[in-house]
C-alpha cells in the first residue's frame, strides 16, 4: 500500500466514525446476551472454544511482561508464537491456533489500554497500583458485526474462527426488532456457560409513552421495598443446600490439590447461578417501578447496612442492583442520606427523634398514625418537592400542632427553593 492509498484509507475510516457518531445520538443503546447451546457442540468445538480463552489468557500474560521492559506500542499485533513459563516454571513455546487475528488485537489493544489509562491517573497526582497477570480469562471483544461475529438466524451465530455456526438460546428477545443495528459484542466466560453480550442501537421513536403516577420507594432491612401506594416487595435470594455442601468439601480438601481446584470451579458456577436469581428479579422489579412518570428515593448507605448486625440480609437481597439500575433512570429523583424521610411527621412538620428501628408504626402527637415503610415512601414525594433545588442550609417553616410555625433547617446541595404545603392532597394521593 503506497502513502497515498493509506492516507485515503485513513480519511475514509475518519469520515465513517464521524458519520457513525451523529448517527449514535439519536438512538438508544441496550445490549443483549444470549446463551451458546454447550450441549450442542461436538468435541472438537467445545475444545476450541476452551482454548480462545487459554490462548487469550497466554496472550494477555505476554503482553504484560513485554511491557515491563519494553515500550508497549512496540510489541507485535500479528504474532502467533509465545514464549512462557508451565506451571512447574519451567520455559515452553506455544502457538495461537485458535485465537483469529481480531481477537489478538481486541486483547493486546485492552493491555494498553489500561496501561495508559494507569498512567494517565498517576499523572493526577493518584495512587495506582500494577496490573496482574490473569489466570482466567473471562471476555474476549468481537469487534466488527459481520466479521468477528454474525447471526445466522434466531438459533445460530457465527464466531471468527469457528468453522460451523454455534446454537444459541435467548436471541427472540431482540431478534425481530425492526431497524436494530449490531455494533461489537462481547464472547464471554462465565462459570456457569459460555455467553455472547451483543451491543446494539435503535432508533428513539416518537411516539410519547403514557406512565403511571409517580411513586416513592422506601429501600428497608425487613421490607426489600415499600411504595408509596402500599405494596410491600420482599427481594431475598438464600444460598442453596448444595453452594453449602461444596463449601463444607472444600474446608476439608488440601490448599494446592486438583479436587479442590475442581470444587472451587464448582462454586463459583453456584455463585453465578446465584447472581443471575438475583438479577432476574431484580429486572422485574425495576422494570414495574420504571412505569411510573417519577420515581422518588432515597441515597441509602447499603455499604453501612452490609457491615452491620443486618449484613446476610443485605448480602442475599437485590437491593444493590436495584439501586443502581434506578440512579442511572432519569425520571429518579434521588433525596441526600440525611433527610429524615422515617422521623418527620408529614402533617405538622413535627422531627420524632426517639424512634427506634424496632418500632413499625410511626405516630405523632398530631395524631397521624401509618406504617413506617409507606410512611418513610410517601414522604420521599412530599420532602422532594419541598427541597427541590435547594442549597446550602434551606430554612423551611413547618404548621406545628398548635397552628405555629417550627423553622427547621435542612441540609441540600442545590438552590432555588420549590416549597409545596405540608399535608396537602397531593401527598396522600395514592397511585
Amino acid at each position: 500500500m503506497t502513502e497515498e492509498e493509506r492516507l485515503a484509507k485513513n480519511n475514509k475510516i475518519r469520515e465513517k466514525g464521524k458519520e457513525t457518531r451523529l448517527r449514535r445520538q439519536s438512538q438508544n443503546c441496550r445490549v443483549f446476551r444470549v446463551k451458546i447451546d454447550f450441549s450442542h457442540l461436538n468435541e472438537f468445538e467445545k475444545t476450541q472454544l476452551k482454548m480462545i480463552f487459554v490462548e487469550a489468557k497466554w496472550l494477555y500474560n505476554d503482553v504484560l511482561t513485554f511491557s515491563k521492559s519494553n515500550e508497549i506500542n512496540e510489541y507485535d499485533d500479528k504474532i502467533t508464537i509465545i514464549k512462557g513459563l508451565d506451571k512447574d516454571k519451567q520455559p515452553v513455546t506455544r502457538e495461537l491456533e485458535n485465537l483469529s487475528s481480531q481477537m489478538r488485537q481486541s486483547v493486546i489493544q485492552g493491555v494498553k489500554h489500561n496501561i495508559k489509562s494507569l498512567s494517565a491517573m498517576k499523572k493526577h497526582g493518584r495512587k495506582i497500583g500494577n496490573l496482574k497477570y490473569k489466570s482466567n480469562y473471562e471476555s474476549i471483544n468481537l469487534q466488527q458485526y459481520g466479521k468477528t461475529y454474525k447471526f445466522c438466524d434466531k438459533k445460530h451465530i457465527k464466531i471468527q474462527g469457528i468453522k460451523r455456526p454455534i446454537k444459541i438460546e435467548g436471541a427472540e428477545q431482540f431478534f425481530d426488532i425492526s431497524e436494530l443495528e449490531f455494533a461489537n459484542a462481547k464472547l464471554l466466560n462465565l462459570p456457569d456457560a459460555y455467553y455472547v453480550a451483543v451491543t446494539t442501537f435503535q432508533n428513539k421513536g416518537d411516539e410519547t409513552k403514557k406512565y403511571k403516577p409517580e411513586i416513592g420507594i422506601d429501600m428497608g432491612i425487613k421490607t426489600s421495598i415499600t411504595t408509596s401506594e402500599g405494596q410491600k416487595i420482599k427481594v431475598f435470594v438464600g444460598e442453596t443446600k448444595r453452594l453449602k455442601k461444596i463449601q463444607h468439601r472444600i474446608a476439608k480438601k488440601k490448599k494446592g490439590s486438583s479436587n479442590r481446584y475442581k470444587l472451587r470451579k464448582l462454586l463459583r458456577r453456584e455463585y453465578q447461578k446465584l447472581d443471575n436469581r438475583k438479577k432476574d428479579k431484580a429486572n422485574k422489579i425495576v422494570h414495574e417501578l420504571l412505569e411510573h412518570e417519577k420515581i422518588y428515593m432515597q441515597d441509602e448507605n447499603l455499604s453501612g447496612w452490609h457491615k452491620g448486625l443486618f449484613g446476610k440480609n443485605i448480602q442475599h437481597s437485590a437491593l444493590g442492583i436495584i439501586k443502581a439500575k434506578l440512579m442511572k433512570n432519569k425520571r429518579v429523583v434521588v433525596l441526600p442520606k440525611n433527610v429524615a424521610t422515617t422521623k418527620t411527621c408529614p402533617k405538622c412538620g413535627r422531627i420524632n427523634k426517639d424512634i427506634t428501628l424496632s418500632d413499625r408504626i410511626f405516630e405523632c402527637q398530631c395524631g397521624y398514625k401509618e406504617d413506617r415503610d409507606i410512611h418513610a415512601a410517601r414522604n420521599m414525594i412530599l420532602l422532594s418537592k419541598m427541597n427541590k433545588n435547594t442549597c446550602g442550609t434551606q430554612e423551611i417553616f413547618y404548621p406545628n400542632a398548635f397552628g405555629e410555625d417550627v423553622r427547621r433547617k435542612h441540609e441540600q446541595k442545590c438552590c432555588n427553593a420549590d416549597l409545596v404545603e405540608l399535608g396537602s392532597p397531593n401527598f396522600y394521593k395514592r397511585g
